[in-house]
Order: structure tokens, then sequence, then C-alpha cells
């Protein structure tokens, strides 16, 4: 079950809110204004050890940031991949109207920042602006992952 819980995350003492978002490689491009905006529509979230973050073949409701914990990724019940802090998972459900691909489960007890698609998708139209920067952040974090997969493949 999902809780609020205050901001923190190994690697970034000292950075409250806002300036934690900007250490993040996906946020690092907007400014502090375009940051607070984003932060502005987030939550947080502790969960547990056991909980389902993303169910798999479901529509996707938002992007987490794991900002302490480990989370498993699964596909067709098979473990593809684990995350920590720093890094994200659903961004995918934020650009695209498909069901998810995998199913994402609390490993560790984790924190999560989590920014829900209908928040994200309304302050996205009221600033274009913003819109560019976060979108084009994210093919960036996409397609560094794609080329990790290929490489992968490739070995």
């Amino acid at each position: 079950m999902a809780t609020s819980a205050p901001l923190s995350m190994p690697g970034f003492e000292g950075f409250e809110g806002v300036e934690l978002l900007q250490k993040l490689p996906l946020f690092k491009t907007l400014t502090f204004d375009e940051t607070r905006r984003l932060f502005a529509v987030a939550r947080t979230e502790k969960r547990a050890k056991g909980d389902v973050v993303i169910q798999e073949n479901e529509l996707g409701g938002a992007l987490y940031i794991v900002k302490s914990g480990s989370l498993r990724v699964l596909a067709d019940g098979k473990e593809v991949n684990r995350v920590g802090a720093g890094e994200l998972l659903g961004e995918m459900s934020l650009v695209d109207e498909l069901l998810t691909s995998a199913r994402v489960e609390v490993v560790e007890d984790a924190e999560l920042l989590v920014l829900p698609r209908r928040e994200f998708e309304a302050l996205m139209t009221s600033d274009l602006a913003l819109q560019v920067k976060v979108y084009r952040a994210f093919c960036r974090t996409l397609s560094e992952r794609l080329r990790r997969a290929n490489q992968a493949a490739i070995r």
C-alpha cells in the first residue's frame, strides 16, 4: 500500500523538492521554474517489499522515479531487470497509450516519486515549451535503453 513520505535519495542528501528533480538526468535541461511546475504535480509514495507498482498488460498510469529501494521488472513472469535509486519506470505510459510491457515489484522497501499521467498531461498541454523539453528527454532515455538492449542482444 502506498503512503506519503518526505523526499530523500541516496547520493542526493541536502537536495529537497525541485533541486532533487533537477539532479536527475531526465530533468537536467529544465529551468528551475519548469522543474518547480513539474514537481508540483508529483507525489511521493512508500512501497513495501512485495508490492506491485506496475501490472503487466494494463494501461500505465504514471512515471515513477525510484528514490530508494530496489524493484524488479518481470516480463512474462521472468525477471528482465532490477532498478534502484535514480532510475525511472513507467515513462512509456506517458508517451503512448499501449498496455504495459512488464510487471514491476518491490524487492526492497522503496520510496518513489510519482508523476500521475492525468496531471502530467494537463501540465504538458498547458506549457508547450516544457512539453518539448520533457518529451525530448524521454526520447533520450528510451534511446539509451534501446542501445543497451541492442548491445546485449549482439553479445
